[in-house]
C-alpha cells in the first residue's frame, strides 16, 4: 500500500490550506482513480516541514519557486529511490492556475506510473506514454471534491484498450481515443525521433507547452542513465 507524505515548504500556501486539500486528494485516489485503474489503495498524511517524512513514503512537496525552468510541478525520485511530486506554488499562481489541480495531476500520474516506464501500444503499433493527466490537464477540465478542485484523468479507453469501458476520461470531456484537448499534451514513440509530443489546439501558447527539465515528459525522453535523484532529502 503506497503511503504518501505531504510536506509544505511554501510560504505562499499555509499549512492549513494544504491540509484542507488532503481529504480530496485521498478520495480521488481511493475512489475515483481506483475504479478506473488497477492501483492499490493509499494512505496520506501531513508532515510539518521541520519533520522528516517516515521512511518508505512517497512525497508530495509544496515549494515556492521552481528548481527547473518553466516547471509548475513535476515528478522525480527521492534519495530512497521512491516517487516524489514537487508542486511549485508561486509558479502555479503566477500562471493563474490551480495549485490543487497541479498537485493531483502529479499524484494521479505517480499512482498509475510511479517509475516512468509505462507505455501502451495502439492498434497501429505506436507506443503512447502512460501519462494519464496530460491529455486533459487544463484546469477547465477539473472537478471538485468538496471545495477542492482536482484534475481530470483519462481511462484505459483513451489508449484504445480493446476491453476498456467506453468512457475516454473520467469527466467525459474527450470523445475518442488519443484525443488531446486544448491545453493538453501526450507523448508517443516515433522510431526515428524517439518520444515526440502531441499538443492540444492552444497548448503551444502555454508555459506548459515544452516539457521542463526534470518533468515527467522530459525525463521520459532521456535515457534512465541520465536521471538524477532529487536533491531534496532529510537526514535521519
Amino acid at each position: 500500500m503506497p503511503r504518501l507524505a505531504v510536506i509544505n515548504e511554501s510560504t505562499a500556501a499555509t499549512d492549513a490550506a494544504i491540509e484542507a486539500m488532503l481529504p480530496a486528494f485521498l478520495e480521488q485516489w481511493n475512489s475515483d482513480l481506483m475504479i478506473v485503474w488497477p492501483i492499490e489503495a493509499a494512505t496520506l498524511s501531513f508532515v510539518p516541514a521541520s519533520h522528516a517524512p517516515p521512511a518508505g513514503t512517497w512525497w508530495v512537496v509544496f515549494l515556492d519557486d521552481s528548481d527547473q525552468a518553466n516547471a509548475l510541478a513535476y515528478h522525480d525520485l527521492t534519495n530512497e529511490g521512491l516517487p516524489i511530486a514537487k508542486v511549485f506554488v508561486k509558479a502555479i499562481l503566477a500562471d493563474k492556475a490551480s495549485v490543487s489541480v497541479g498537485a493531483t495531476h502529479e499524484i494521479c500520474e505517480m499512482a498509475v506510473d510511479p517509475w516512468l516506464n509505462v507505455a501502451y501500444q495502439d492498434p497501429s503499433g505506436t507506443f503512447w506514454a502512460g501519462e494519464i493527466c496530460d491529455p486533459v490537464e487544463d484546469d477547465r477540465y477539473g472537478y471538485e471534491i468538496g471545495s477542492t478542485l482536482v484534475t481530470d484523468f483519462v481511462t484505459p479507453s483513451w489508449f484504445a484498450h480493446a476491453h476498456a469501458p467506453s468512457t475516454i476520461d473520467f469527466k467525459h470531456h474527450a470523445s475518442k481515443a488519443f484525443e488531446v484537448l486544448t491545453g493538453g499534451y501526450a507523448q508517443k514513440y516515433d522510431a526515428t525521433q524517439g518520444w515526440v509530443q502531441v499538443t492540444g489546439a492552444t497548448a503551444r501558447h502555454s508555459r506548459r507547452a515544452l516539457p521542463p527539465v526534470g518533468s515527467r515528459r522530459e525525463r521520459r525522453a532521456r535515457l534512465r542513465s541520465g536521471w538524477q535523484l532529487s536533491a531534496r532529502h532529510w537526514h535521519r
